[in-house]
């Protein structure tokens, strides 16, 4: 009688704790993300020289820029890679127009640029972090 009653509540048990650590690791890689996305503003601002008053104006227009290419991104029914690129290039046409109203034409071009290269720094220091992930494993296993 006593086993029948103690599975289920052993089960509930692991099961409550299963849920909490997947909602820790989703609030951890959400704080991630908000730490990312500060950090490429800061990297974007400083890159393109903006004023306070010009990154009042920009930022709200970056971010419709990067809400639409996601968009565009998510997009099924366009499986051909080409149609993709075309369409994040229009996306990108569009709104170097539109930054150009916040900013010279100059460094209007520049945002793009200033995009790629803060991914690829995101990049280099995940794959930096991986690789050191990696050699830590084995002397973890052998102690």
């Amino acid at each position: 009688m006593k086993k029948s009653i103690l599975i289920p509540i052993l089960s509930f048990i692991v099961l409550f704790a299963n849920s909490q650590d997947q909602r820790m690791q989703r609030e951890n890689r959400l704080a991630e993300i908000k730490k990312i996305q500060a950090m490429e503003m800061a990297f974007i601002t400083k890159e393109l020289n903006l004023s306070p008053n010009e990154a009042q104006k920009f930022w709200p227009v970056f971010n419709q820029y990067r809400n639409e290419l996601r968009s565009a991104a998510s997009e099924k029914r366009m499986g051909d890679h080409l149609e993709k690129q075309q369409k994040t290039l229009d996306i990108r046409k569009k709104y170097r127009e539109d930054f150009s109203k916040v900013m010279s034409q100059e460094r209007a071009n520049k945002v793009f640029g200033a995009e790629e290269e803060f991914k690829s720094l995101v990049r280099r220091e995940f794959q930096k972090r991986q690789s050191e992930k990696k050699q830590m494993e084995p002397r973890k296993k052998g102690f």
